[in-house]
């Protein structure tokens, strides 16, 4: 390359590492999430706040615990977090619910997607810091396990906001148990893409993000 009138040779622009590019990928859907949050939040509506709270704690305990801002959650399990409470707010105006059918089936599966995910975390947290080892199999059936009982515990509160807060959350018996199917396949179909998602996940993007050690415990095969 040749040089200008000085003979010194113009630096080129660096690109992005993809360190950065990941990174600011995740934060913009921990915004989504975030504002989803605060606006649940403000409209007092109980359930969905400790959804909000819980999922964004679950998103800043690696960044915390390792003091990196770069050691973000991946932007796709970002956006699985988000999507059951983006879905609900926008039931706000009723609309979407009274002229789509499949709207609340849709809002099911992926309030089980987001359980799912949150379970997921919960076996990274506990692999990474804790004594508790997890292979592959079992880290599967805590995902489904874990996605069934949280929904379970969910349907519960709904039905006490319905007694003591006036709010109209369940509406039938038939309802409850759509509901509870939906999670079910979809805390099935969760666990299992999350084991191949990391199995599948390259090496680069595993030390990007923080999961090279994950579900790699030397030996554990022997106990």
């Amino acid at each position: 390359m040749r040089g200008d009138a000085t003979g010194v040779t113009p630096a080129r622009p660096t690109r992005p590492s993809r360190r950065v590019v990941e990174a600011q990928a995740s934060w913009i859907a921990c915004t989504v999430l975030f504002l989803c949050t605060v606006y649940v939040v403000l409209d007092i509506d109980v359930l969905w706040s400790v959804f909000g709270v819980a999922a964004l704690t679950f998103y800043m305990l690696p960044i915390v615990s390792n003091r990196d801002p770069f050691r973000a959650l991946p932007w796709e399990m970002t956006l699985l977090l988000s999507s059951p409470i983006i879905l609900h707010i926008s039931e706000g105006s009723r609309a979407l619910d009274e002229n789509i059918g499949w709207w609340d089936d849709l809002t099911s599966l992926s309030f089980a997607f987001s359980f799912a995910t949150i379970g997921f975390l919960l076996t990274l947290m506990l692999d990474m810091y804790t004594e508790v080892k997890m292979n592959r199999a079992f880290a599967v059936f805590f995902v489904v396990i874990f996605t069934m009982a949280v929904s379970g515990f969910w349907q519960v509160g709904e039905y006490l906001s319905d007694v003591f807060v006036d709010t109209e959350n369940i509406s039938s018996n038939t309802q409850v148990m759509k509901e509870f199917i939906w999670v079910t396949a979809g805390g099935l179909v969760m666990g299992f893409v999350y084991g191949a998602y990391i199995k599948a996940m390259p090496k680069s993007r595993r030390e990007v993000l923080g999961l090279i050690h994950f579900w790699e415990v030397p030996g554990w095969r022997r106990g």
